[in-house]
């Protein structure tokens, strides 16, 4: 059984999200910008099938105390953000 508290989506946002963000440095220059496309893609087609959550999660941060990055966001911070809202 799994210890998940947040639904399988939201943490596949949070990895589509943190896989975006690394795929964009790996556009800059002297970087090998090809493999930095395929993998942008790869992290769009996950944001893209977990839009709900991605939506959530970038707002909580832009909500947030600024401290909070994607880069920075793990599944603790996740599930505290979002299971302290339901309860």
């Amino acid at each position: 059984m799994s210890r998940q508290k947040l639904p399988d989506g939201a943490y596949a946002a949070l990895e589509g999200l943190k896989a975006q963000a690394d795929a964009a440095m790996m556009m800059v220059p002297g970087k090998n910008k090809a493999e930095g496309k395929k993998a942008l893609a790869v992290a769009h087609a996950k944001i893209a099938a977990n839009e709900e959550w991605a939506k959530k999660i970038v707002n909580a941060i832009m909500i947030g105390d600024g401290q909070k990055t994607v880069a920075t966001a793990d599944s603790e911070w996740l599930e505290r953000t979002f299971t302290e809202h339901s309860d």
